[in-house]
């Protein structure tokens, strides 16, 4: 018997809709993967909806495939837990080999993510709770998943989750003999979520199913993966090689905890990971009881409209989770260089592997084959943008003092995606040319709203500033460091001069650096946008010391009481 993965299918499989296997008729095909089909089936003598799998006729006459498709079976039919999809029968029809599950009526994470964009905070957190509830199920067990995904988390329209295909797991007790069904140097897993060890060959215990726990959470809160590249050996590289860019940076608005807890998942080294499941389960239950006070976190998944899948066949189901901040810079390309050359070869022979051996469910521009979800994703709206734009397309409504903190938010959720950099810089150039509408009460001129126009000025000027900070662009940190200086001595001069201090050795910027650090006092979310775009002018420009004593001060955030 050979160990040489099957070829794939040269052409599409026979739609097998309306034939009968024993005590299953099938009504409807709802996807393939690459291991076979599966169908929407009526089982008749139960009278109820069933998902059968199809093995493929070229891989069920391969011993080593058919090895693969029991050890599923045994691993699913040793699993009952509500967060896994149920295992109910393996059978043989006519030379058709199959498996009976559990019908999820609901639609995959990844396609919920494409249609949608990633779900109200509340809800991402009870998916991941789920998810995680699943794999401390399965690591008790001695199960090892090896394919953790968003195409395998299903979620129904009530928000339930359910973790499907252990087509890859394998067993990791001392007490069980570990099925090991994979080519040697062959790495199973998907390369968008695979853990660097898989990459690499190594061995794996429950923790890599820990880390490709982390990479989905990433997906499903910054809606898109934290690595891509146009091809699979690329994105297993950068696994290895990289670390993600802070899901803070792409969601400023998530809890910090939440942040800490993806980025802890995706370790690099298994040792700084979670211990284990329910360590996790413990801290999201933590961020849970943080969020619920907050209006709209059990808001549910708006899952309405046919799903393209029940439970689909190998890489073709799922539902997701959420995160945040990360343990560290990104490392170096010349720190990594060694690193990329003593994986490159166990991760080509891994990854090619993988896409030989798993084709994708049809061709993908710009991607490689196999991986159709290595491709750029489209921008997304979030809920708060949502309601921060309808407050900003109301301002007859909008107290002015809201116009401004609505603005600053909005403007930093843009600043940090380079996809929205565009629509940060109008939104802070806005906000410094500001005609606010009166308020009942006001009147153009009134002194009350001519000091909400200098404090729109004055932040939409410190907004532009962390914009240029977090550009890629020649010559982007000095002119953000010169922005904030200018935004100084206009503040300066825009104050009266019995408002500043009256030493009069001090200069511009010694003078408009109280009326700076008072605004940031008042909005804490700029302050330390502020101080993180002084902090990366100063790692761009390779020095230790900002060309000026302010800057130096705004590098940490004004705090009340503080004597600067």
């Amino acid at each position: 018997m050979s160990d040489a993965p099957p070829a794939p299918p040269t052409a599409a499989p026979p739609d097998l809709t309306g034939r009968t296997l024993g005590d299953y008729h099938l009504l409807r095909r709802l996807g393939a993967g690459g291991m076979g089909q599966v169908y929407l089936a009526r089982q008749l003598s139960l009278k109820r909806d069933v998902a059968v799998k199809l093995l493929r006729n070229d891989l069920a006459a391969d011993p080593t495939a058919l090895a693969r498709f029991q050890a599923e079976a045994e691993a699913v039919a040793r699993l009952n837990h509500p967060n896994i999809v149920h295992i109910h029968q393996v059978g043989e029809h006519d030379g058709l080999r199959y498996m009976v599950l559990e019908y999820v009526d609901g639609r995959n994470l990844r396609d919920y993510l494409a249609r949608k964009g990633p779900p109200e905070l509340g809800v991402a957190v009870a998916v991941a709770r789920q998810v995680a509830l699943a794999l401390q199920k399965a690591h008790d067990r001695g199960i090892v998943h090896r394919d953790v995904k968003p195409e395998n988390i299903l979620v129904t329209r009530r928000a339930e989750v359910k973790v499907t295909d252990f087509g890859l797991s394998r067993f990791f007790a001392p007490t069980d003999r570990p099925v090991n069904l994979t080519q040697s140097g062959v790495t199973v897993g998907t390369p968008l979520y695979m853990s660097p060890e898989q990459v690499q060959g190594k061995p794996t215990d429950h923790r890599t199913d820990l880390y490709s726990l982390g990479v989905t959470c990433y997906h499903l809160l910054a809606g898109e993966p934290p690595f891509t590249g146009a091809t699979a050996f690329d994105v297993a590289l950068k696994h290895v090689q990289e670390h993600p860019r802070p899901l803070a940076d792409l969601r400023p608005d998530l809890p910090p905890e939440l942040c800490a807890l993806v980025h802890k998942l995706m370790a690099k080294d298994p040792a700084d990971r979670y211990p284990s499941a329910r360590d996790v389960i413990r801290d999201l239950a933590k961020v849970r009881d943080g969020l619920s006070a907050a209006p709209g976190a059990t808001a549910g998944l708006a899952l309405s409209g046919p799903h393209p899948n029940g439970v689909p066949a190998d890489g073709a189901a799922s539902a997701a989770l959420s995160g945040a901040v990360p343990p560290g810079r990104p490392a170096r390309r010349g720190r990594w260089a060694l690193a990329a050359l003593a994986c490159a070869a166990a991760a080509a022979g891994g990854v090619l592997g993988y896409v030989v051996t798993n084709p994708g469910p049809g061709p993908a521009p710009a991607a490689a084959a196999g991986l159709p979800d290595v491709r750029p994703t489209e921008k997304f709206v979030t809920a708060r943008e949502r309601e921060l734009l309808a407050l900003l397309g109301n301002r007859e409504k909008t107290p002015p003092e809201e116009v401004v903190r609505a603005s600053v938010e909005l403007g930093l959720l843009y600043a940090r995606d380079p996809r929205r950099q565009d629509d940060a810089e109008y939104r802070f150039k806005r906000l410094e040319g500001e005609n606010f509408v009166p308020p009942s009460g006001l009147k153009k001129g009134d002194p009350e709203l001519v000091k909400l126009t200098r404090t729109a000025a004055l932040a939409g000027a410190l907004g532009r500033a962390v914009v240029l900070a977090h550009k890629d662009t020649p010559g982007a940190a000095k002119d953000s460091n010169d922005a904030v200086m200018k935004a100084m001595a206009d503040a300066a001069a825009r104050v009266p001069a019995d408002k500043l201090p009256k030493a009069d050795k001090l200069d511009k910027y010694e003078r408009g650096y109280p009326v700076v650090a008072g605004l940031l006092l008042r909005y804490p979310d700029l302050a330390q946008a502020v101080a993180e775009g002084l902090n990366r002018n100063a790692l761009t420009l390779g020095v230790a010391t900002l060309p000026a004593p302010q800057l130096e001060l705004l590098r940490s955030p004004p705090k009340a009481g503080k004597r600067e």
